[in-house]
């Protein structure tokens, strides 16, 4: 009789160099028709106290610490969202994960005045989710009305100086240096001078979906969230902003207590492996 335990594979993180800050699980100005959120009410009040954020980064090692992301369902919708900024601002630079919604003229110049603010030389960063080039083609993905509150919201940024990246999620797997080239092309349209390092390309991952892991994949180099990151939620610790709801991927309480292990067991952990770049963080 065999008894040989099969184990999923995992992956170990040996420095906490970013920390994700889910500000609402639920809270969102959109319902773009891919999320891999579960919506249930357009009312729940699940944000995160701002309490907890700040005890968890009290114990965050401020020497390793590269970037705090705030991130969601939509995190410029939680009531304390400015306070959190300027709390997290004094630990390392922030990037900041939205639809942009929320963002005009008037936000963008106090935004701006925020980053001033902070005499430690961190800087306030913008991923705005934005999925086509084409008009017409994004908001049949995103809903009606979000391609042109992005470019209003990209114009607003530029203005006060602000170098947003676009994080763009590649739904027809479209060869990224032509899909890079045409957003350039928008991007230019509207005088916003950018490089390669304004674009983050992100494939499509979907939870139905599992690829098969293979011997050839080396888990001591793979860029995944989970080697060098957590989420901190409403409801603990989890290696994944992506599995913020599922319990495979709690791995704590606080960041005083958690694993540093992250075994690959679910559908979004196979495609993201085959991936192999990071899916939420910037390429450090």
């Amino acid at each position: 009789m065999n008894n040989t335990i099969i184990k999923a594979p995992f992956i170990n993180m040996t420095k906490l160099e970013s920390i994700f800050i889910e500000m609402t699980a639920q809270n969102c100005n959109l319902r773009c028709n891919y999320c891999y959120i579960n919506f249930k009410d357009k009312k729940v009040k699940d944000y995160i106290p701002i309490e907890k954020i700040k005890q968890n980064l009290s114990i965050a090692d401020r020497k390793q610490l590269k970037y705090i992301h705030l991130t969601g369902a939509e995190p410029m919708l939680h009531p304390d969202f400015n306070q959190i900024l300027r709390l997290c601002l004094k630990y390392s630079s922030v990037v900041i994960h939205t639809n942009a919604m929320n963002i005009n003229d008037k936000k963008a110049r106090f935004l701006r005045k925020v980053e001033e603010e902070n005499n430690l030389g961190h800087e306030i960063i913008f991923m705005i989710s934005i999925d086509h080039y084409n008009e017409k083609e994004n908001d049949s993905l995103r809903g009606r009305g979000s391609f042109r509150k992005a470019i209003h919201a990209i114009q607003s940024l530029n203005k006060y100086e602000f170098n947003p990246i676009l994080a763009i999620v590649n739904h027809k797997n479209i060869n990224e240096i032509e899909l890079k080239e045409n957003f350039k092309e928008l991007c230019k349209s509207l005088n916003f001078e950018t490089s390669d390092l304004n674009f983050k390309i992100i494939p499509l991952i979907k939870k139905e979906t599992s690829y098969d892991l293979q011997n050839e994949i080396n888990f001591n180099n793979l860029k995944t969230e989970c080697s060098n990151s957590r989420t901190i939620t409403i409801n603990g610790i989890f290696s994944c902003p992506l599995l913020s709801t599922d319990n495979r991927g709690k791995c704590g309480n606080d960041l005083n207590d958690y694993s540093t292990k992250s075994y690959m067991e679910t559908n979004y952990c196979t495609q993201c492996i085959k991936h192999n770049n990071y899916l939420f963080s910037l390429n450090i």
